[in-house]
């Protein structure tokens, strides 16, 4: 990671699609079926051993997320890069500016 470049979160949120990051990032994921509130079906849970599709859940607009069987949970693409990979915060930051060139 470039040690020189000062990545934000309101540039990095602004420069990736949440649509186009989820579909990067969780390839079994359907071609999104709307639900209420902008939320979609995200397919297989990545925080758990999630064996059937239905309970993670994405919002297309926002970036947050949230599993109703292992309870991971977070607003933006920055918390999933967190939580995913087990970063703090400018780790997560720095690596979506280095995967999305942001």
């Amino acid at each position: 990671m470039d040690m020189k470049r000062r990545p934000d979160a309101a540039t990095i949120k602004a420069g990736v699609n949440p649509r186009s990051f989820y579909k990067a990032e969780l390839p079994e994921m359907k071609e999104p079926r709307r639900m209420a509130g902008g939320w979609v079906d995200g397919g297989l849970c990545p925080f758990h051993a999630d064996g059937r599709a239905g309970s993670f859940r994405v919002h297309l607009e926002t970036g947050a997320f949230c599993c109703f069987a292992c309870g991971a949970k977070g607003g933006d693409i920055v918390a999933f890069v967190q939580q995913r990979e087990g970063l703090s915060f400018h780790d997560a930051l720095a690596k979506l500016t280095d995967d999305w060139e942001v």
